[in-house]
């Protein structure tokens, strides 16, 4: 008997969440002795995915359009590439999730079965300008693409966003995104000589994560920059906000202790050896970075964005979006008194739990 099938799609396997979810789970789905296939429409690769993962490449020469109807058009041409190439070259797959908004449009105009959409942030903060100016329309694109297929959440709060902006117009679940302990403990341990980088073990705090709006540097090096200054603030990321935050930095007259350390394809080490994680966000899906330093034993205070970081940590972990001062008071407090911080990592993300659910949630008989 021939094993079941699992395709995860999503643009590329880029250094975010959502491409951290989809190696993390294809491994696990490997283990469970599953045939897993991912599918994107780039061939840009900065996740490592495990060997025994198939890795297919469906170009989509990437068309932008005004108008939604130019658009849709195009994504249904796309569709139907994905699909043939599917069926051809991997077979009818029991379970398929569909990563990240655009390939959820796309894969609405797919006619493959067992489709499940995974929503790795909140749709009223990604649309949040375009829901200002054009709601109705918006509203209406939305519920075309979030009808077609079920939908997983990767926070219980961006599912309830999802029901509120939408309606509950298929089924719907939350299912968090998941951490494998070991692999990350791993890969912490691989040599860095953090020296290079002017470091010294357990003596700096650090944030990981894209130079993007969401993600809320200003915010940050605002409130560093009022601290005690007692360590070096450690930023890891790209972005297209990465001048500008340097030069605030400048500005600030802090550039001399933040570090810029560019994107790190294994950050683990980093992560493992800092003192203190904070996380600034307007805004997650989830806050994978959250987990990932409970998985290595590290201190995190986040702000009480929505909507991952208060699923994740206690209420004395987090401060209001937006409140410089609460920051600076936390981020002083956080520092001087380490263990208060820490929070155990919670057994039930270990991946093969996560990979059940999903299985269960698009009832693949195992």
């Amino acid at each position: 008997m021939s094993k079941p099938i699992i395709l995860l799609i999503l643009k590329a396997l880029e250094g975010r969440g959502a491409e951290r979810m989809v190696t993390t789970l294809a491994r696990a789905y490997v283990e469970m002795d599953y045939c897993v296939h991912v599918l994107c429409l780039e061939d840009t690769q900065e996740m490592p995915l495990d060997p025994r993962v198939q890795h297919h490449v469906v170009p989509y020469n990437q068309l932008l359009f005004e108008e939604e109807s130019e658009q849709a058009a195009a994504y249904k041409t796309v569709a139907k590439r994905i699909d043939n190439y599917v069926l051809e070259n991997i077979g009818v797959p029991d379970l398929i999730l569909v990563n990240i908004y655009k390939l959820n449009w796309i894969m609405a105009y797919s006619q493959l079965p067992n489709i499940v959409n995974v929503l790795h942030t909140a749709l009223s903060k990604q649309f949040r300008d375009k829901l200002a100016t054009e709601p109705a329309q918006i509203i209406a694109h939305l519920k075309t693409i979030y009808s077609a297929h079920p939908c997983s959440c990767v926070s219980d709060g961006a599912r309830q966003d999802l029901l509120a902006l939408i309606g509950n117009l298929n089924r719907t679940t939350t299912i968090y995104n998941p951490c494998d302990v070991n692999e990350i403990k791993k890969a912490a341990a691989q040599p860095l000589a953090i020296e290079q980088f002017g470091l010294t073990v357990k003596e700096y705090m650090i944030h990981v994560g894209s130079f993007d709006t969401m993600k809320n540097h200003q915010d940050l090096l605002q409130a560093y920059a009022k601290t005690e200054r007692k360590q070096p603030l450690v930023l890891v990321g790209k972005g297209k906000l990465e001048d500008d935050i340097k030069q605030l930095a400048i500005q600030l007259d802090i550039d001399n202790c933040v570090k810029f350390l560019g994107f790190q394809a294994n950050p683990y080490p980093l992560i493992a050896d800092a003192a203190l994680l904070v996380l600034t966000s307007k805004f997650e899906g989830f806050g994978y970075v959250i987990v990932e330093a409970q998985a290595l034993e590290v201190a995190v205070i986040s702000t009480d964005c929505p909507f991952g970081p208060r699923e994740l940590l206690p209420e004395k972990n987090l401060v209001l979006v937006g409140d410089i001062e609460a920051l600076v008071t936390l981020m002083n407090q956080a520092i001087t008194n380490l263990d208060n911080y820490k929070v155990p990592f919670n057994q039930q993300l270990l991946p093969h739990h996560i990979a059940r659910q999903y299985l269960e949630f698009g009832q693949v008989t195992e």
